[in-house]
């Protein structure tokens, strides 16, 4: 671990907003809404899918806002001159953006683990030590989706505007994208609005594990198009405004 990446790890992971909104609440909600509509079911069968649905949505839930929450600070670190302090360093500009995605990928595995132990310890959600495994892996390795996006947003605006756009941006994709509840429960051309949101094959990627089974070759390309698209933009922003510049 680089000097670097452990004091951007620390700056992040000590902020108890961010560990509240991306660990504690979608903890929480998956409590919360497991027994509201698991409750309503009238066999143990029943209540088994939807407790195992509503936990991977929330995984999904909090990685996506941990991603997103711990990329956009490259807008701060611009406004406070800290990326311009980086510049003068030895350290390659190379170097501080992949400091950037390995702590933005990094977070996003509290939250899947916390929501993944209260599915199987408090909601009882029953699956195989592998699936665990693969359900937890897979979600990890899908976030990446999200940090690049982070990125984007965090390098495209200016420190107020980047701040606001993450809880809007959190909302449309949690909204839109059926980690809230169902889109099955979405009307017709709701439904179709869901498959462009990248939250949604997100989800369905991790569904797909906890069902036994392996992520759709649809949905893992899907999932790789918004990631090479959002990748592409973050890098084509970053060249136009460098990582040492204080304001745009």
């Amino acid at each position: 671990m680089t000097p670097l990446f452990a004091f951007q790890l620390r700056r992040v992971g000590r902020n108890k907003q961010f560990l509240f909104f991306t660990v504690a609440l979608p903890a929480l909600f998956t409590v919360f809404i497991t027994k509201i509509i698991g409750g309503q079911m009238g066999d143990a069968a029943g209540f088994q899918d939807v407790a195992a649905s509503v936990m991977v949505s929330m995984m999904a839930y909090g990685a996506l806002g941990a991603a997103l929450g711990a990329t956009i600070r490259v807008s701060f670190d611009r406004a406070s001159g800290w990326l311009r302090q980086l510049r003068v360093t030895p350290v390659p500009q190379t170097r501080v953006v992949a400091v950037d995605v390995a702590v933005g990928g990094l977070l996003t595995l509290p939250g899947l683990l916390v929501v993944a132990l209260v599915g199987r310890f408090v909601n009882g959600v029953a699956l195989p030590l592998g699936t665990w495994i693969a359900l937890v892996g897979v979600l990890w390795a899908g976030s990446v989706a999200f940090v690049a996006l982070g990125l984007l947003i965090g390098w495209s605006l200016e420190e107020k505007a980047a701040g606001g756009a993450i809880g809007i941006l959190g909302v449309i994709l949690a909204a839109l994208g059926g980690l809230w509840w169902p889109v099955e429960l979405f009307p017709g051309p709701m439904q179709v609005l869901a498959r462009f949101m990248p939250s949604y094959w997100y989800a369905e990627m991790g569904r797909d594990v906890a069902a036994g089974g392996s992520p759709a070759v649809l949905t893992v390309a899907a999932l790789a198009a918004f990631t090479a698209v959002f990748a592409v933009l973050a890098v084509t922003v970053a060249r136009r405004r460098p990582l040492h510049a204080v304001s745009g």
